[in-house]
């Protein structure tokens, strides 16, 4: 493996499995209408809940819920400050716990591949008639929906969701 990361591979394999349906949804519902759902985010909070307790030292546990609120904070600041999708800045913040501290970089890295080829892959998709024709209802291809412009909006939830998933995959295969 290129990278020695933290997560164990038991871990990473029962909480990649239990968070790949959220891991579609949020990918859905952040490319047709530009919004990650309170309920996913909750979703995912729930299966660090209780799978994290049976997976987990009850101390490192109890950490992981800090980095939770940590990053809840910081992206609501982000949000607030720099106009950061809040879903989005939800979302990272349900996703903190299940990463130890150790692989904050790993998962940023990921992250940058991720939304590079998000980026591509959107600003060519935006571009096609044929994705925008057969797509009539997504509001991120459309320049004006429900009265706001999401031109140069880009939904980074689709960036976010797969880093998750990758970063469990690399782990459980470690």
């Amino acid at each position: 493996m290129f990278v020695d990361l933290a997560i164990t591979p038991l871990q990473a394999l029962i909480f990649g499995v239990l968070t790949l349906p959220v891991t579609v949804w949020v990918i859905y519902t952040d490319v047709t209408e530009m919004k990650i759902k309170n309920l996913a985010v909750l979703a995912m909070l729930a299966v660090f809940a209780v799978a994290g307790l049976f997976l987990l030292p009850l101390g490192d546990y109890g950490w992981r819920w800090a980095q939770f609120g940590i990053v809840l904070v910081v992206g609501y600041m982000l949000s607030a400050g720099l106009g950061f999708g809040a879903g989005d800045m939800k979302y990272a913040a349900a996703v903190a716990p299940f990463v130890p501290a150790a692989d904050v970089t790993p998962l940023a890295m990921l992250f940058v591949v991720w939304s590079v080829l998000l980026l591509a892959l959107f600003f060519s998709a935006r571009r096609s008639t044929a994705l925008r024709s057969s797509a009539p209802g997504w509001v991120w291809l459309n320049d004006q929906a429900h009265g706001k412009a999401h031109k140069l909006k880009t939904p980074f939830g689709v960036a976010l969701a797969p880093t998750v998933s990758t970063y469990f995959f690399l782990g459980a295969i470690a």
